[in-house]
């Protein structure tokens, strides 16, 4: 039923995901969450990161059945590893109900069916969330306005990139370095870079991609970089014209500021370098606060440049200020959602979110065949 009180929310586990991401946005939205518990298996009577963190007041549990079988626990957020996403989300599905979960959704995209039917099966339907929040980059909202604006006239290319300098590995049995389903910079990364391109340009006509072991760290079959090109022969976005979009990531690139975009069209082109600031103003000790006037502000260094075609055919250059940051918009629109029991006023939909992991699929398909592999209607 819907309802205006406070989602009862518990969380799984005490890692970065859910103390950067997860609990600071239902923290600054008391009006639609309320943070019920939190589940840290380690946790005992004279010791709690948890409690130690956030006070003595918050609910610690130490098993997954106590949060399931809550009553009062309205919705679970999943932020544990990717390959538990699946039977965690189902077994909260099945005690009846709604579920936050981190990228990537889950491992498959048959999984991923089995889940929204399930969701689906409920009357009225519980939600899955996925928290794709790159959607809310200050960088990607810039693109998104521009895109819509169509200064870029009819887009021929398009790149998105994340890379980085990293030619170590992190170390310390980190599960994300771990040979599992769904690990590796595909899943972690690049199903942000994938999201980002469906939503604006919807699902391909063809996929090629290639990924591997950069760095011949780790195990060998730990992916740490990619490259891909989705082909849209035409009507993206009303073009006539082919489109290619590129992209990749890498922890072999010694720069001080990153590409993170290059689009090019028949009216202008847009660089962007450095990244959104919302994840390291979250992880600054202490925080910024979210209600900050300065929380996801880009600074000016960073802004893009866009350049312009006249009727005359000369160029002009213009640094574009770029939109706020808005990761609690995720959160806002999440709440709305489940206070409602409506999946409509999801923005990222569970239907959007298995798209991404089919695109996932298709270039793992593509990466170990060597070929361009045609995308067929889902």
């Amino acid at each position: 039923m819907a309802s205006s009180n406070p989602v009862k929310v518990s969380v799984l586990g005490m890692g970065l995901s859910a103390t950067v991401f997860h609990i600071p946005f239902i923290q600054s939205l008391p009006h639609l969450f309320s943070l019920h518990s939190i589940l840290e298996r380690s946790a005992t009577a004279e010791h709690s990161e948890a409690r130690k963190r956030y006070g003595n007041d918050i609910n610690v549990v130490t098993t997954f059945e106590q949060v399931i079988n809550d009553p009062e626990v309205d919705c679970v957020v999943i932020s544990t590893p990717n390959a538990t996403h699946y039977p965690f989300a189902k077994a909260v599905l099945q005690a009846g109900k709604s579920v936050i979960i981190e990228k990537p959704l889950v491992p498959t995209s048959t999984e991923a069916d089995e889940l929204i039917a399930l969701a689906s099966s409920h009357s009225p339907p519980l939600i899955i969330a996925t928290y794709q929040n790159r959607r809310y980059d200050s960088d990607f909202l810039t693109v998104k306005k521009l895109v819509d604006q169509g200064v870029f006239g009819d887009i021929v290319e398009f790149e998105t990139r994340f890379d980085r300098w990293r030619p170590a590995l992190k170390g310390g049995g980190t599960w994300k370095e771990q040979t599992q389903p769904a690990q590796g910079i595909v899943y972690d990364l690049g199903s942000h870079l994938i999201d980002q391109v469906l939503t604006l340009f919807g699902t391909p006509d063809r996929i090629y991609s290639h990924i591997y072991n950069a760095r011949k760290l780790g195990p060998a079959d730990f992916d740490d970089a990619f490259f891909a090109e989705y082909y849209y022969d035409s009507g993206a976005r009303g073009s006539q014209l082919p489109l290619v979009v590129t992209i990749r990531a890498s922890p072999l690139s010694a720069l001080a500021s990153q590409l993170r975009y290059a689009i090019k069209g028949t009216k202008g082109s847009f660089l962007k370098h450095g990244l959104d600031v919302q994840e390291d103003q979250l992880r600054l000790n202490p925080p910024l606060s979210t209600s900050d006037r300065a929380f996801g502000v880009e600074p000016e260094s960073i802004h893009g440049v866009l350049t312009t075609v006249d009727s005359s055919n000369h160029l002009k250059e213009e640094r574009i200020v770029a939109e706020k940051g808005n990761y609690m918009g995720w959160y806002e629109g999440v709440g709305a959602a489940l206070q409602a029991r409506d999946p409509s006023k999801l923005y990222v939909t569970p239907q959007q979110a298995r798209e991404t992991i089919r695109m996932v699929e298709l270039m793992y398909e593509s990466s170990r065949s060597g070929k361009v592999i045609h995308v067929k209607t889902s």
